[in-house]
Order: C-alpha cells, then sequence, then structure tokens
C-alpha cells in the first residue's frame, strides 16, 4: 500500500500560535511514516504560508522554512487537493495531498474557516468540518445549543461590545443578580484559557470585560462552580462517536489558566478521575450527546466542572482542535483506554476521509433531473 500524503497546517493568525507549534510536532513525529508522508506547511502571525523543515525542529520554536517559498492552496473543486509552491514569483512545485490536519487552535483555524477552505480544495480535513468548528468555537452559542438540548451548563450570558458600551449598567446589574460571585469572565472565542479572568466583586467585571474585549467581539459570563474538580473526555468519529475514560485535572490554585496549562510542573493528571462509576459514566454518556448536539465530527475534546460534594456536573466546553503536546489530555486519554497515538491519528485520518467520501457521493448538479 503507497503511503498517503498528510499536510500539516500549523502555527496560525492566533494567540494560541505557540501551542500549535508545540501540537502540530507532536503530531507529525507521532504518524506512522510507514504509511504517511508529512507536508509541514506553517502559517506565520501574519498570515503567510511556507513549507517547513521538521527536521532539527526545536521544542516550542518555529521550525526552519524553505527559504522565499509561499505555499497557495489551489482550489479545483471536487478535484484531489493541491498546494502550489512559489518562490520568487515562479512556481516550483506542485504538491497533492490526501489530507489536510489543521493543528491551528483557536481563531483563523478551529472556528471553520480553514475548514471551509479545504472544503473548496475538494481533500478530506481531519476533525471537525465548517458548521461543528464554528459552532464550538463560540461559548456562547455553544452554550445555548446545549441548555436547549437538556444538557447541564452553569448559569451564563454574552454581550457585545456594542452592548457593553450602550448598557454597562445593566450588563453589571445582570452579572450581579443572574451569575453572582465569584464568577469568570471569558473571550467568546478561544481556549488555552486566554481571555479569561475570575471576578469575585462587582468591582472587578469591569477590568475583567475590558481585558476579554482584546481578544474577542463577544464575551461570555458564567457562574464559577464551588468545590471544582475538571474533568476531561476525549471523543472521536463521526455518526458513532466513542468516548474515552474520563481524566482529572490536578490544579493547584483551582484556576487552570494559561500558565498552568503549559508551564507550571504542580499541574496533574488523574486518569482515569476518582469518581464513582455512575458519575464517571454520566461524564462519558454527556460527552458524546454534547459532541453530536455541536455537529462535531472527527475528534473533540469535552471538559466538564464537576462539584465536589454532590458530584453535580455541567458541560464547560467542547474543543474541536484539542491539544497535542506531549502532556495534553486528548491522546493521554486514548492512550489510558487502549488507543495508542499512532492508531488514534490514523483513525482520525479515516474518519476524515469517510466523511470526505460521503459529502462528494451527495449530487450538486439539479440539472436533467425530474
Amino acid at each position: 500500500m503507497s503511503r498517503k500524503t498528510i499536510a500539516v497546517l500549523f502555527g496560525g493568525i492566533s494567540v494560541e500560535h505557540e501551542i500549535s507549534l508545540v501540537s502540530s510536532k507532536f503530531i507529525i513525529n507521532s504518524l506512522d511514516s510507514s504509511k504517511f508522508d508529512v507536508l509541514p506547511i506553517f502559517i506565520s502571525k501574519e498570515g503567510r504560508w511556507q513549507r517547513a523543515v521538521f527536521e532539527n525542529w526545536p521544542e516550542g520554536e518555529t521550525p526552519d522554512l524553505v527559504a522565499d517559498s509561499e505555499i497557495v492552496p489551489m482550489l479545483q473543486g471536487f478535484s484531489p487537493g493541491r498546494f502550489a509552491e512559489i518562490i520568487e514569483g515562479e512556481l516550483k512545485k506542485v504538491f497533492s495531498v490526501d489530507a489536510v490536519f489543521p493543528v491551528l487552535h483557536g481563531t483563523f483555524g478551529e472556528d471553520g474557516s480553514v475548514q471551509g477552505l479545504i472544503d473548496l480544495m475538494g481533500v478530506p480535513c481531519v476533525g471537525a468540518d465548517l458548521l461543528g468548528s464554528s459552532l464550538c468555537i463560540d461559548k456562547i452559542i455553544s452554550k445555548i445549543i446545549l441548555r436547549d438540548n437538556g444538557i447541564p451548563v452553569v448559569p451564563f450570558f454574552g454581550f457585545t461590545k456594542v452592548a457593553w458600551e450602550k448598557d454597562k449598567q445593566g450588563i453589571l446589574r445582570r452579572v450581579e443578580d443572574e451569575i453572582g460571585f465569584p464568577c469568570f469572565v471569558k473571550s467568546s472565542n478561544l481556549g488555552s484559557s486566554v481571555g479569561v479572568s475570575k471576578v469575585n466583586s462587582l468591582e472587578e467585571v469591569e477590568s475583567a470585560v475590558k481585558s476579554s474585549f482584546d481578544f474577542s467581539e463577544k464575551v461570555i459570563v458564567e457562574r464559577a462552580v464551588s468545590n471544582l474538580r475538571e474533568v476531561e473526555v476525549s471523543v472521536i468519529g463521526n455518526n458513532d462517536p466513542q468516548a474515552s475514560i474520563p481524566g482529572e485535572l490536578i490544579v493547584e490554585g483551582g484556576f487552570y489558566d494559561y500558565e498552568k496549562k503549559y508551564h507550571d510542573p504542580t499541574t496533574s493528571f488523574q486518569i482515569p478521575c476518582d469518581l464513582e462509576s455512575r458519575t464517571r459514566d454520566r461524564i462519558r454518556d454527556l460527552a458524546i450527546t454534547s459532541y453530536s448536539a455541536l455537529c462535531c465530527s472527527g475528534m473533540a475534546r469535552v471538559d466538564f466542572l464537576v462539584e465536589t460534594d454532590t458530584e453535580r456536573v455541567f458541560v464547560s466546553e467542547v474543543n474541536t482542535i484539542p491539544g497535542f503536546t506531549p502532556i495534553s489530555m486528548y491522546p493521554k486519554l486514548w492512550e489510558a483506554s487502549g488507543l495508542c497515538v499512532e492508531e488514534m491519528l490514523e483513525m482520525l485520518i479515516e474518519l476524515a476521509e469517510e466523511r470526505h467520501k460521503i459529502r462528494r457521493s451527495l449530487k450538486t448538479d439539479f440539472s436533467g433531473i425530474r
């Protein structure tokens, strides 16, 4: 069997750019080289696409790039996906790929924009499609959908910058009356705990909102869960998704912020989590229900908030491009569930091909149909 060529997109125009570098290196190094060739494509913070060289790639740093190169996606309808490499204005090479694996956390990567582009190229895309990506990236819309499907979420509400400027006092009253303290103020479309503040009083809200608006056009305010335990589940699949065993984050200080996620050595994991079996089963069921309600496919990590005293469970959010760093929960949970990283990545590519085949079997021409 000939090897398939997988284009890995990483970097990106996002505050999570640096995390993407680590995740993509882990994925590239973990793909079975007997089955896959890799075309690594780096997207700079300015939006330029270049071919990367991943040999001798320093951890957490930008890899070497092909000098003066630019990679351009070739939009050819439903033909196999191709990327053109242009050097100093001349076409040097065309790369044909069998699938694209976007490892672009946050905006302009996890929000459906790249997924739509890949679909236009006529090539399978690993992970969620445009719809699932755009629904999950928006914390306000996703929580509304989860709530309307009977899935437990904490009390919340969201607002735009225009609404804040028009009726700041009204929003502050809603925070006090509907949400209470402590609460969290978050940018509506970012991960890795960027643009998130824990607020303990009304006096702190305005500053937290201002900080969140630095990263997003909308802000969400959520009630904090008392005696919090944070539990995560990895999900894989299209129409018949499967959930991993749940794992718990053990965080000193109680707030799993950006620093604790990626740089704090005191943060640890307990896999499986130490909860009653009925609670673990409920969490896995809710993970699959949430995944389906938000039109996910391929993969996602579903995050939960658990109240320690009662083991009451709330869905926090669904991440369609979870972290793939060496300490990230998505691969760790699957390994603990009996699925090694190489098998998991191969399965994700197969799921992308499966969904692509089904989509391309649909009619796109109405002429001649009576």
